[in-house]
């Protein structure tokens, strides 16, 4: 059963390059957080920057945004060069509410928990672009789901697991140093890894799922901070909101293709929810005929921007080997994995099992 979903826009093989990944970008005050896991590493990290287009004007402004290929696959480089496979978690302990400047005060001024991450997620898209993150809420616990919206931004193993550890780090610091999360997911393959990362987060993990994700118990996100006056929190809360909003503005509109937004629409949506050319229309507020229409004025069809968004999701997800069919299907939103391989294999030539293992 599905609860109400709020989105707020938010050792295999290397395939994240400079050319792929669009405009999407992110705040390079992220690095600190690689800097901070690899003490003692700084001229060798200064050549993988050099090496993936990162200047060091870049990094001495944490508010610069970076390209988001790049960062993903400086981390993912960093993570293969010094052998540290688990080196998103190592991040993501390192990285706490002291390393988000003012944001420190705006989050520890909230009421409770709920409250800190509803703050977290209104500046999720200031921070990073093109990146899915959304809260679902049931009946006893809530979700926060994290993607990134770009299927040629892969591998991103690092990068999830940094992201989800980092904010299961910002829950301890703002409730306590034994909290746990319910569960956790991951887009990833989780295979030879399992162990590893359950005990890191001390529950049930999940792996080749639609999203990242770190499951909360409800009861834990709305007990109140601890706070004999919370008047001045309020006050305060309020005007950094409103400073760092200034600060922080979104990145410049780019006017969009109806193809380009309905595929990132789609894939926004696979795994989530279902897709038809009738919930894309109402996404983009206009009609299924409208739709229909500006998509053949633009050489294409809905169908066929269907067919290339869920190959690139796909392409991106077998290139971990690890990955089962079953899941890759069921997050491509197909109804079993015979249907999906045969679609799989007219896109490609390949069957799904073998595209992995194939020479790059």
């Amino acid at each position: 059963m599905r609860g109400n979903v709020l989105v707020v826009d938010a050792d295999y093989p290397h395939r994240t390059s400079s050319t792929k990944g669009g405009s999407a970008t992110i705040r390079s005050l992220f690095l600190a957080a690689l800097f901070n896991a690899l003490p003692g590493r700084e001229v060798e990290l200064d050549g993988l920057l050099h090496e993936h287009g990162v200047l060091g004007s870049q990094v001495s402004n944490p508010y610069e945004r970076l390209p988001l290929h790049r960062y993903v696959s400086l981390v993912e480089s960093a993570a293969m060069k010094f052998a540290r496979p688990f080196l998103g978690l190592e991040m993501g302990v390192k990285f706490g509410l002291a390393d988000l400047g003012p944001f420190h005060a705006l989050l520890t001024s909230s009421g409770d928990l709920r409250d800190a991450l509803a703050t977290f997620s209104r500046f999720q898209s200031r921070w990073q672009t093109q990146t899915l993150f959304s809260v679902e809420r049931l009946a006893d616990a809530t979700s926060y789901s994290y993607r990134i919206d770009d299927p040629a931004i892969w591998p991103r193993r690092q990068d999830a697991e940094f992201t989800i550890a980092g904010l299961m780090t910002l829950v301890k610091q703002l409730t306590t140093a034994k909290w746990s999360p319910v569960e956790v997911h991951f887009e990833h393959s989780v295979a030879n890894r399992e162990k590893h990362l359950r005990n890191f987060f001390r529950a049930p993990v999940l792996g080749s799922q639609p999203s990242n994700r770190l499951v909360i118990l409800n009861e834990d996100l709305d007990r109140p901070f601890s706070r004999s006056d919370r008047s001045g929190d309020d006050r305060l809360k309020t005007i950094l909101e409103t400073h760092l909003l200034h600060l922080m503005p979104p990145d410049p509109v780019i006017r969009k293709s109806v193809a380009k937004r309905t595929a990132e629409i789609i894939a926004r949506r696979l795994g989530q929810s279902s897709i038809d050319c009738n919930v894309v229309a109402s996404d983009l507020k206009m009609s299924v005929r409208s739709l229909r229409r500006r998509l053949v004025e633009e050489g294409t069809s809905f169908r066929r921007v269907l067919q290339e968004t869920r190959q690139a999701r796909a392409e991106a997800m077998l290139e971990d080997t690890e990955v089962p069919l079953a899941a890759a299907a069921k997050v491509l939103g197909y109804s079993d994995t015979a249907t999906f391989s045969r679609a799989f294999k007219q896109w490609t030539g390949a069957a799904p099992r073998h595209y992995g293992r194939k020479e790059l």
